[in-house]
């Protein structure tokens, strides 16, 4: 339950970032400047076995080609509701728009949490390695796409792949 507040939260989050990027940022910064908050749903897979059910939202600023993202990830595990892990990175990528279209891909820091330790040595957070790649169809103010994520690190390494839906200054 507490998860599904925390998101709620991201969103509204969200949601105020994108209208501030629609009304400041369009009146002085260059067309080669664009802000959008992105929300996404999916599947994922973690190392250690099951699967579960992706959210991903994140903060995107991308100037010319180049992209940089805050960016969470929560993933709830179907088959044993209790384990649960969360992600928080700074990501940098490129992207490569034509005219309605976008790929990017991009790489970061990320630290990771876990509901229950995937070790024994009772330590519920490590750092990773986030890496992403995503396609996405953009109109001037509203997105959509998809996202496949991965995440490199100590203790349980994990994967997965999500629909979301951008809004925000995207062209």
């Amino acid at each position: 339950m507490v998860y599904i507040v925390v998101l709620i939260r991201i969103l509204v989050f969200m949601a105020a970032v994108a209208m501030t990027a629609q009304t400041a940022l369009a009146q002085n910064i260059s067309n080669s400047t664009r802000v959008w908050g992105a929300v996404g749903i999916g599947a994922a897979a973690p190392s250690s076995g099951g699967d579960g059910i992706a959210n991903v939202a994140q903060v995107v600023h991308e100037y010319k080609s180049n992209v940089f993202a805050l960016r969470g990830v929560i993933v709830h595990d179907i088959e044993r509701p209790t384990n649960e892990l969360g992600e928080v990175g700074i990501l940098y990528g490129r992207s490569s728009p034509v005219k309605s279209f976008a790929a990017t891909l991009a790489a970061g820091l990320s630290g990771v949490g876990f509901s229950a330790c995937p070790d024994d040595d009772d330590s519920c957070f490590t750092i990773g390695l986030p890496i992403v790649a995503e396609v996405s169809w953009r109109s001037q103010f509203v997105g959509i796409g998809f996202q496949s994520f991965g995440n490199i690190n100590p203790k349980a390494t994990y994967a997965g792949g999500v629909v979301f839906v951008q809004l925000g200054r995207l062209r």
